[in-house]
């Protein structure tokens, strides 16, 4: 049985072409077949062994997706994987990482990968279903770090959010983030809500700058359904965005439904501990390196 890694690489990072090179290089002598999207031909044409073919295609029959860039690479490579298998390794040539299995000085480590030496980190998924009057569902997203729903240009927004039929509270806020415990060292931790142990299974509602001293961040167990309304009439310009992507609008009379994905995100751990490796060295880093600026 031969195993098979798809690299997706972020040219736009300082020195992610030299690093996807030698990792291609890695896998192979290490008996791994390597596939890469056709776009990235001409960066590759050295390497014979390099087989190309359309990355979600490939991503689908991979044992493992090779992401190579920050955060958003990582982030925008596990879109592709989700309903998958196929496990994720991020290289990170980026500042945080949080989601990085390595750091470009470890590449070494790849080996691993044949001998089966690495945990593998399941992450929950989010899924929203944006439902019309009558509760059909009109289009589906699903999220490995947050849906966030807010207004153009910082204005107010005036919403509700229901558990079951149960009301949990109406808002007054620049937006909402439902967050997943892989997302709450994300945009959620920027609005002010907790660190989350990425394994474990939640669902986070942080909001935007709330409009009130008390509202606080508040965590559901994983089998919540949440529901999410606008107060009419909201105008036109409130949006959903999943994981960071281009905002879909939310019309007033529409409903956004919260809930866990049956799908897990399976990413791949080499140190054993790298959330709290990461949480050390990264955000303290980030502290000092504001100290010192």
């Amino acid at each position: 049985w031969h195993m098979n890694a798809v690299i997706f690489p972020n040219f736009q990072k300082i020195g992610a072409l030299p690093c996807a090179r030698e990792v291609c290089e890695l896998l192979h002598v290490n008996g791994i077949a390597v596939t890469i999207d056709p776009q990235y031909q001409n960066e590759f044409s050295n390497q014979s062994y390099v087989q190309f073919q359309d990355f979600t295609q490939a991503a689908k029959e991979a044992d493992f997706a090779i992401a190579i860039g920050g955060d958003g690479t990582i982030l925008h490579c596990a879109k592709h994987l989700m309903g998958t298998d196929t496990k994720l390794l991020g290289i990170n040539m980026g500042r945080l990482g949080f989601m990085a299995s390595m750091e470009r000085n470890e590449l070494y480590q790849i080996r691993r990968l044949k001998t089966g030496d690495y945990r593998v980190s399941k992450r929950m998924l989010l899924c929203g279903d944006l439902l019309d009057q009558k509760g059909h569902v009109i289009q589906h997203y699903t999220a490995l770090n947050e849906i966030c729903i807010s207004r153009q240009f910082s204005k107010i927004l005036d919403f509700s959010v229901y558990r079951k039929d149960i009301l949990i509270g109406s808002y007054r806020a620049d937006g909402i983030i439902f967050s997943t415990p892989t997302g709450s060292t994300a945009y959620a931790l920027s609005a002010g809500g907790p660190i989350i142990e990425p394994e474990l299974l939640c669902i986070e509602m942080t909001l935007i700058c709330p409009h009130s001293v008390t509202v606080r961040p508040v965590l559901f167990s994983e089998d919540s359904q949440l529901c999410l309304t606008l107060k009419q009439p909201a105008g036109d310009d409130v949006y959903i965005c999943i994981d960071g992507d281009q905002p879909v609008p939310l019309d007033a009379q529409h409903r956004l439904q919260i809930y866990r994905s049956p799908y897990e995100m399976h990413i791949i751990d080499l140190s054993g501990n790298t959330f709290f490796d990461s949480l050390n060295q990264k955000m303290i880093q980030t502290i000092k390196g504001q100290q010192t600026n």
